[in-house]
């Protein structure tokens, strides 16, 4: 009787994924499985993983690996708790960062986070931490995404550098990434190996540790090389890896975003509407809308169906505009957008809307610029005090790449502000 209560028991948790090849447990469902040295082949670093609780083992996961900074870490358990896996551990889909109820099936992913000693993180030593992970879960190879903050920023800018040990970044997010410039990293197209995975930098201007510029520097050549990116100025100062205060929407978008890109495919852009929604896309592969419909990662030319309010504040609606894209019938509140090789925001404008734009250390071109106008801010030529770092915008507004000394928007429908920032480290 107990060894057929015996064999019940072992054939429940095999069902469930919780023992298998010899009955060795390989994950929980729901909770951080820790790996640690003496369960690993030397050269894998220790990690903790998370899978779903309805993980299915017949299908295969994306994954999302969190790279600590600077500091040692013994234990797996020293490095499990994260802003990824902060966001796992009710195993409620929509509390988890990068969720979306308007994207089916595609917000479920496990999460792996390394520790290592205080060294840097080691390309090699990460392939075999992926090939390990392999074995013990069902992961999609064309979707694997990095990310981490300080020097496990660098060490996301080293994985993705490292791609030619034949794994495949589908995406990867370097978060005030510590010490870019000894990152080794190929300078022409043909060698440079971020150029198929695109890449979301954050770091804050006023960051004492991590020097933006290094990062800047990086950044710039994987878009020189004929990469896609984004590159995001945290506000204020300090060592800090995302805005301070409630960044739990910014941060699934920001995860959503990384989700929606697969290895080998066209990359997905960003779409944002300001004073409307995006009510489905009709054309394009893979297209993943937001939680709140105003945001979205979608393939080029892929049509999208937005829609605005008829009145907004006793004013009717006049156009749709944007500075990247196509609209079909621009003077039509719903109508059909198409998307281009970039990310864009796409304005709602109503009738008799007067703004006014504001320059600090630039000139505006035009000066006076009406709600969905093409502006370009131009920096003066003669700057007092330190050298220029990047541009300051309130309300912010998306500039590809705030570092750049002239930068080009479409004009919001309220007043802006627009201020050159000086370098301070």
């Amino acid at each position: 009787m107990k060894l057929l209560k015996k064999f019940f028991l072992t054939s429940s948790l095999i069902a469930c994924g919780l023992l298998n090849n010899g009955f060795s447990k390989d994950y929980i469902p729901g909770e951080q499985f820790e790996y640690k040295s003496k369960d690993l082949p030397k050269g894998v670093y220790q990690y903790s993983v998370w899978v779903p609780k309805n993980y299915d083992p017949k299908k295969e996961y994306p994954v999302v690996f969190y790279l600590h900074g600077g500091g040692g870490r013994k234990f797996p358990s020293y490095g499990k708790r994260n802003i990824i896996s902060n966001r796992l551990v009710d195993n409620q889909n929509w509390t988890s960062a990068g969720y979306s109820g308007n994207a089916h099936g595609l917000h479920q992913y496990i999460h792996v986070a390394p520790v290592k000693e205080i060294y840097e993180w080691e390309a090699k030593k990460f392939n075999a931490l992926l090939k390990h992970v392999s074995s013990k879960v069902n992961i999609n190879e064309n979707r694997v995404y990095v990310t981490g903050f300080s020097m496990g920023g660098q060490g996301t800018w080293i994985v993705g550098c490292g791609s030619k040990l034949g794994y495949k970044i589908a995406a990867m997010m370097p978060l005030g990434a510590w010490g870019c410039e000894w990152v080794n990293h190929g300078t022409t197209p043909e060698t440079c190996m971020t150029t198929k995975t695109p890449v979301w930098v954050l770091h804050c201007p006023y960051d004492e540790i991590s020097i933006i510029s290094d990062q800047i520097d990086l950044f710039k050549n994987h878009l020189d090389c004929g990469g896609y990116g984004r590159f995001t100025m945290i506000p204020g100062e300090g060592h800090i890896q995302r805005p301070r205060g409630n960044d739990d929407e910014g941060l699934s978008m920001r995860v959503a975003w990384m989700l929606s890109q697969t290895y080998g495919t066209p990359h997905n852009y960003m779409i944002q509407t300001k004073g409307g929604v995006i009510l489905e896309a009709i054309e394009g592969e893979r297209p993943f809308i937001g939680d709140s419909s105003t945001y979205g990662f979608f393939e080029p030319k892929t049509k999208i169906n937005i829609s605005a309010a008829e009145m907004k504040d006793g004013k009717r609606f006049l156009k749709w505009a944007s500075l990247k894209g196509k609209f079909e019938d621009p003077n039509s509140r719903r109508t059909t957008y198409i998307t281009d090789n970039d990310d864009s925001e796409l304005f709602a404008i109503y009738e008799n809307e007067n703004v006014k734009l504001s320059v600090v250390g630039g000139k505006a071109k035009p000066k006076n610029p009406k709600p969905g106008d093409t502006v370009t801010i131009t920096l003066n030529k003669k700057q007092k005090g330190k050298p220029f770092l990047f541009w300051q915008s309130d309300p912010p507004i998306e500039l590809t790449q705030p570092y750049d000394r002239t930068v080009q928007f479409c004009m919001p429908p309220n007043d802006l502000k627009i201020i050159a920032k000086p370098k301070k480290y």
